[in-house]
């Protein structure tokens, strides 16, 4: 085989450089790799190819020379083992599965609804009937004939014969299978985040002849949650609490995704939010957990009775005897009220 014949193979110029040649042999490598091609003759082009690239990458400035390539045999490269073969594989198949928060972060078992088929009972599967069902054809209406080009010629909707036998199963249109959901069962592993992916083997695509059934790729999506809240991998969620808890301060119960817990409330609080660390949505892996921010809402008094208003009356009392110590600003003011009565 000349230098010419190598280029051709890959597809290059004569003067085509050490880069090119090795980009195109990458190229036709994967193509007619015999693993990812099933044509009969993809084990001839590859070693053709191969070939080629080994003759080229000797010498690549001598690449265009083929004086001396008509007269030196190519080495023999050593012998490779076969490749492994693999068996056919039905097609993956992805789709959507809904949780919400509670048992994205725990885990639960869901129940999943996948498209399939069986085959048809009528035709066991083959999508003819043994019967035909025959029938005038519409084009030439039983004359076998249809003029074209000037003349009678053969009809070839129906090859001349003037009638159409129609073999195909009725129950399954032809196709040799019905469809039929199928439900499974599906484990969700514990802190699992919304957006990422899930791989159950076999539950793909059907099985090709002497292979294996494809794979099921499920995607988790939050249902919305009465009381919770997701960003990236912290948990918001809204406590209400009375006037009364927010000054005394102590504490509070509040919900996570793991049950409910009490979060210190310190009294006198001015920021309505806590950020309780590590308590959001669980860690998995690397990944740390997040956090759980708690967003207090303080709730007005509706009316208040007489004992709580004389609690009130006798706190405001005391705090007047204690405002340069416990409010600065109220004795400020106070002072300024004196001096301009």
């Amino acid at each position: 085989m000349s230098a010419v014949d190598f280029h051709q193979i890959l597809g290059v110029a004569p003067d085509a450089s050490a880069a090119e040649i090795k980009r195109a042999y990458k190229r036709l490598a994967m193509r007619w790799h015999p693993d990812r091609n099933a044509d009969p003759q993809a084990h001839v082009q590859f070693r053709l190819v191969r070939e080629a690239f080994e003759h080229l990458s000797r010498n690549p400035d001598d690449a265009g020379d083929d004086t001396d390539a008509r007269d030196e045999p190519a080495p023999e490269s050593p012998p490779k083992p076969p490749p492994k073969s693999r068996k056919p594989k039905g097609e993956d198949r992805r789709q959507e599965v809904f949780v919400d928060l509670i048992q994205a972060a725990r885990g639960a078992t869901v129940t999943v609804t996948v498209a399939g088929r069986v085959d048809c009972g009528e035709c066991e599967g083959s999508g003819q009937r043994s019967y035909g069902r025959t029938s005038m054809c519409s084009h030439c209406h039983g004359s076998g004939r249809l003029r074209l080009d000037g003349g009678l010629k053969p009809c070839p909707h129906c090859s001349g014969k003037g009638f159409t036998t129609d073999t195909r199963c009725p129950s399954c249109e032809g196709r040799g299978w019905n469809p039929a959901d199928r439900q499974l069962a599906v484990s969700i592993p514990p802190a699992m985040l919304p957006g990422e992916e899930l791989r159950v083997a076999g539950q793909g695509g059907p099985a090709p002849a002497n292979g294996e059934p494809g794979d099921l790729y499920l995607t988790l999506k939050a249902l919305p949650h009465a009381l919770f809240r997701l960003e990236k991998h912290d948990v918001h969620v809204k406590v209400p609490v009375s006037i009364f808890r927010l000054l005394a301060g102590g504490t509070i119960e509040v919900p996570t995704l793991t049950g409910v817990r009490e979060v210190l409330l310190n009294e006198g609080a001015s920021n309505s939010e806590i950020r309780v660390p590590e308590a959001g949505f669980p860690g998995r892996g690397r990944r740390k957990a997040g956090d759980l921010l708690v967003h207090l809402e303080t709730q007005p008094i509706q009316f208040l009775g007489k004992e709580q208003k004389a609690m009130l009356e006798m706190a405001e009392e005391l705090l007047q005897s204690q405002l340069h110590t416990q409010s600065p600003t109220l004795a400020q003011w106070s002072k300024a009220l004196d001096a301009y009565r």
